[in-house]
């Protein structure tokens, strides 16, 4: 357990300073904790006190300047306190607020975990529950009594204050009887300027489509993009950037005869330039939290094709971008819009990006009542 500070010297401190506490899982891999540490940095920019409490050791990442880091891991001995682990790791998050002998403007608690933490803890009347992913998809794809995965969820988030990403996953809470008594959708901060920064690098591919994130048949649906590509008839590659299922992926290239046609990189520290080079970028998801590889390949100016699926894409394909949205089980309409949005890509405007802004998002979580 420890504390990381950045150098706070230099705040834009302005008169209307507001403190904020995020509670997260971690600050590991995966998008969340990259979204919550770019929401930290635009907060600290403005001027405001942002501390973020990590119930874990998993600090993977640099920390803005202006931005305080308070590790609190929490390992449960037996299986009476696994039982109660999220109980017990409350009094540890409880008993750390009441040593630091302060309180909090604004509370948010990011990822299930720390939901599961603060829920239990004294911030549960006043923090927001920040989701990131829809939980229904989550907790109902797993195996086990649909009935009870429901009842946790209402548990969790019903009567709640809940920020979500998209307007997708509060329609779903809804759609579940897990109404907020408070909701607001606020989307991730997209940073075009850094994007545009680091877009620029030559690549060793050329005339392709690309599929970035995780290599997954659950969610991410690899196979679902592979058997509309090799229907959609297009000449370009398909370059697939990131890790995951790669045998089973490559199994299934095999199957379909496109060993040829079909390139694996791997994850890339940087991959907008991948991005940036190819002729159209598409996601064929089962869900979303965000769909946040959407916003960033509109900002290098590639075009997207993605499902229609829960929840994130239909908050950012929008306008005559929305024309490329498809059902997530009509494989012969995947197809057919790769090959129409190669042959005549649609007209990208920053507008399609604009609200993304860390300007735009900071504000939001400001006017939080």
């Amino acid at each position: 357990m420890g504390i990381r500070k950045a150098c706070q010297r230099g705040w834009p401190v302005s008169g209307d300073n507001t403190s904020f506490l995020f509670v997260s899982d971690h600050l590991g891999g995966g998008g969340a904790p990259i979204s919550i540490l770019n929401l930290a940095k635009a907060l600290a920019g403005r001027g405001h006190e942002i501390t973020i409490a990590v119930l874990s050791d998993k600090v993977w990442h640099d920390i803005p300047e202006g931005v305080t880091v308070k590790t609190l891991p929490f390992q449960y001995a037996n299986a009476w306190q696994k039982l109660r682990r999220f109980r017990l790791h409350a009094e540890k998050l409880d008993a750390w607020l009441r040593d630091e002998a302060r309180t909090y403007d604004v509370v948010i608690a990011n990822l299930y975990y720390a939901h599961r933490v603060v829920t239990e803890s004294s911030l549960a009347a006043r923090a927001w529950l920040c989701i990131r992913t829809d939980p229904t998809e989550a907790l109902l794809g797993k195996r086990g009594s649909r009935a009870k995965a429901v009842r946790k969820i209402r548990k969790l988030y019903g009567g709640r204050r809940v920020i979500a990403i998209s307007h997708g996953i509060l329609a779903s809470l809804d759609a579940h009887g897990a109404t907020p008594a408070h909701g607001e959708v606020i989307h991730n901060i997209i940073d075009a300027d850094d994007i545009e920064r680091r877009m620029h690098q030559d690549v060793e591919v050329s005339d392709y489509i690309v599929s970035v994130g995780r290599l997954g048949l659950r969610q991410k649906r690899y196979d679902r993009l592979l058997r509309a590509y090799k229907a959609s008839g297009i000449a370009q590659k398909l370059v697939f950037v990131g890790e995951g299922e790669l045998e089973n992926a490559q199994a299934l290239v095999r199957e379909l005869g496109l060993e040829s046609r079909v390139v694996f990189f791997g994850q890339k520290a940087n991959p907008y330039p991948y991005i940036r080079h190819a002729d159209l970028l598409v996601l064929a998801s089962d869900y979303e939290g965000f769909g946040r590889v959407i916003a960033e390949s509109l900002i290098c100016g590639t075009p997207v094709v993605s499902t229609d699926c829960p929840s994130g894409p239909r908050d950012i394909l929008t306008g005559e971008l929305a024309n490329y949205l498809v059902a997530c089980d009509d494989e012969a309409a995947l197809a057919e819009k790769i090959a129409s949005a190669v042959a005549a890509p649609p007209r990208i405007d920053p507008s399609h990006y604009r609200g993304f802004s860390p300007s735009a998002i900071a504000e939001r979580y400001e006017a939080l009542p």
